[in-house]
């Protein structure tokens, strides 16, 4: 009995530790941000997002899941993928180009997080929560702070934002990205998807040419990953998945209006019968 609960002990600890280690490199992005570091910020962001990626799956597979930890992943998500973004994106360049408006854009992300977080842990363990997530999680969303001042700072200039009217689209984009978290508009989790369909060498030429782009232009192929992910999101659900809410709506209203139709047939069909035998009794009387 001891030795089970050491060992559940134990299996809760380690998806623990690394949320905790995915919150410090978020709490050293923050450190970055304010020292003006921001290559160093967003590189451990990214180190973040694989942590928090792999926190939630370890802890399935050493069987270590519990409830604190699902609070405790998301508070810790709340400062990697919350504030430690709003932060860099105000030290990069939207608070020195719009002040007040870039902090209050900062804020609208940061609120946007903490939505997003709070209404994801209600969520938790409904059917479709598996398959989508209601509206862009906050790693995902991190990626738009986070991305553009990655290629910025390889491809322009390591120190700063420089560029007004570039400065204006990544405000639009931070703002977007805070929207984004508490829209009602589903994002793939990819839990469902049967990787190995088609046989194992698909996916894994898959991986290879993803790794081969991450190590030749890591900048760009996070940009690419994003657009694609945000495009893909769009694209099903305005092509898919309202179409086939709408028709599972107008089968339901059909539904109802026959189940209405039967009724009333029902009825009249009982108060029929009723009057033949009123009428029959009244024959029997004469």
């Amino acid at each position: 009995m001891m030795e089970e609960r050491s060992n559940r002990r134990g299996a809760i600890i380690i998806p623990n530790a690394i949320t905790t280690a995915a919150m410090a490199f978020g709490f050293y992005s923050i450190q970055q941000s304010l020292q003006g570091n921001f290559i160093h910020a967003t590189w451990a962001l990214f180190i973040s997002a694989i942590l928090d990626s792999l926190d939630g799956r370890i802890a399935r597979l050493v069987k270590g899941t519990s409830e604190f930890g699902e609070q405790y992943d998301s508070l810790a998500d709340l400062v990697s993928f919350g504030l430690a973004p709003a932060v860099l994106a105000i030290s990069w360049g939207l608070g020195s180009f719009f002040g007040e408006l870039g902090w209050a854009v900062g804020f609208v992300y940061l609120a946007g997080a903490a939505i997003r977080l709070a209404r994801f842990n209600t969520l938790i363990g409904e059917e479709q929560s598996r398959s989508y997530f209601k509206g862009i999680p906050s790693p995902v969303a991190a990626g738009f702070p986070v991305v553009p001042v990655m290629v910025y700072s390889k491809y322009v200039s390591p120190n700063g934002l420089e560029h007004y009217y570039l400065g204006i689209i990544y405000l639009i984009a931070v703002a977007g990205a805070g929207f984004l978290m508490v829209s009602p508009i589903r994002f793939r989790t990819f839990k469902d998807l049967q990787y190995t369909k088609y046989g194992i060498v698909p996916p894994l030429l898959g991986v290879v040419l993803i790794l081969i782009a991450l190590f030749l232009r890591p900048q760009l192929t996070f940009l690419g990953g994003l657009v694609a992910y945000l495009t893909w999101a769009f694209l099903e659900e305005l092509l898919i998945l309202r179409p086939k809410e709408k028709e599972m709506r107008a089968k339901r209203r059909e539904a109802r209006r026959r189940r209405r139709e039967e009724g009333k047939l029902r009825r009249k069909a009982e108060r029929e019968a009723r009057m033949k035998v009123i009428q029959g009794e009244q024959e029997e009387r004469k």
